[in-house]
C-alpha cells in the first residue's frame, strides 16, 4: 500500500454512507461515488456529500475503486458484498469495509472473504444522525477498526484521512465495543427521555422538559471529560444522602418503569461513589443505607 490515498467507493445512501462520503473526500480521499438501489436516496446522499450518486445496477466505476465500504443496514451488509461480488465489479483487487460495530469482518463478509483482497471494520463511534453535518465533524472522531492485516490497513488509512482516531479492535472485542457504544449514546438518549416523562409528571411541558435536562447532562459530560466517571459523580449518591434518595423513589411512586431505570442507574452510581476515599469519601454508613433501599 502506498503513501497515497486508495481509490474509494460507498454503498449506501444514509446517514453515514452520506457522512463517510463528505467527510472522506474533505480529507482527500479519492470517492468514486456511492450507489443506492432507490435514486432518490442515492441523489440526495450525493448532493449532500457532494460526489457522483448512482443508483438501479452498481456502475461500472467499482472497477476503479481500491476499497468498498458498506454503509448499510447491518442485516444486509452479507447480501449486499454477495450481491456486488457476483457482479463481477468486485473481486479479489478490492478491500471490503463494513461499518457495523457489532459483528466482526470475518464474520459478516464470511461467503465472500475469499474473493476480495481483504475484509475489515470501520465502525464511527459517533452518533450519526444528519450526515450532511456529521460529514464535517467527524475529525477526531474514535473508529472502531479490526479485520484481517490488508483491511486494517486501509480501514486505518482512511480513518487518518477523516482526522479521526484508530481504536484497534479483534474480531472478539466486537459485541463488548458495540455494547459500550450503545450504553454510552444510545441509552443516554434513553435516560433522557425517562428524566425528562419523570419532569413531565410534575407539569412541566415535554419539549421544555428535555431543554432543561440537555445543559444539566451537558454538564455532566463535561466533568467526566475532565475528572474521569469517580472525580465527575456529584449528587445525592455522591454525598450519601439517603434521605433525597428516599424522597426521589416517593417521586416515582407507582412507575415501575421508570422506578427500575432509576434504581439500576442509582446502583451503579453508589458502586462509583464507593471508589472514592480520603477527606472528601462519601458517608459510607449512608452509601449502605442507600444501597439497602434501592434492593427494597
Amino acid at each position: 500500500m502506498t503513501a497515497r490515498n486508495p481509490t474509494t467507493f460507498v454503498i449506501g445512501a444514509g446517514p453515514v454512507a452520506t457522512a463517510l462520503a463528505g467527510a472522506l473526500r474533505l480529507g482527500g480521499v479519492p470517492v468514486l461515488g456511492l450507489w443506492a438501489r432507490k435514486p432518490p436516496s442515492a441523489r440526495a446522499a450525493g448532493s449532500a456529500a457532494g460526489v457522483a450518486a448512482f443508483s438501479s445496477a452498481p456502475p461500472d466505476v467499482l472497477l476503479e475503486a481500491e476499497v468498498v465500504v458498506l454503509a448499510v443496514r447491518d442485516g444486509v451488509i452479507g447480501e449486499v458484498a454477495e450481491m456486488l461480488v457476483g457482479t463481477g465489479l468486485v473481486n479479489t483487487r478490492h478491500v471490503l469495509l463494513h461499518c457495523a460495530g457489532a459483528a466482526s469482518a470475518e464474520e459478516l463478509l464470511a461467503k465472500v472473504r475469499d474473493k476480495v483482497g481483504g475484509v475489515g471494520t470501520m465502525h464511527p463511534l459517533s452518533a450519526i444522525a444528519d450526515g450532511k453535518a456529521a460529514m464535517r465533524t467527524l475529525k477526531g472522531t474514535v473508529f472502531g477498526v479490526e479485520g484481517d492485516e490488508k483491511g486494517r490497513s486501509y480501514a486505518g488509512k482512511l480513518v487518518a484521512a477523516i482526522g479521526g482516531i484508530q481504536l484497534a479492535l479483534d474480531s472478539t472485542q466486537m459485541a463488548a465495543y458495540h455494547t459500550a457504544a450503545a450504553l454510552a449514546s444510545n441509552y443516554v438518549v434513553a435516560a433522557i427521555d425517562a428524566a425528562a416523562e419523570v419532569l413531565s409528571s410534575a407539569g412541566v411541558n415535554s419539549t421544555d422538559a428535555v431543554r432543561a435536562l440537555i445543559p444539566l447532562a451537558e454538564g455532566a459530560l463535561r466533568n467526566i471529560s475532565a475528572r474521569g466517571t469517580t472525580g465527575g459523580l456529584t449528587g445525592p449518591i455522591r454525598r450519601g444522602d439517603v434521605a433525597t434518595i428516599q424522597r426521589h423513589l416517593d417521586a416515582l411512586g407507582a412507575k415501575r418503569g421508570l422506578a427500575e431505570i432509576y434504581r439500576a442507574l442509582a446502583r451503579r452510581a453508589v458502586e462509583i461513589a464507593g471508589r472514592i476515599d480520603g477527606p472528601d469519601a462519601p458517608d459510607r454508613a449512608g452509601l449502605d443505607a442507600i444501597r439497602a433501599l434501592l434492593e427494597t
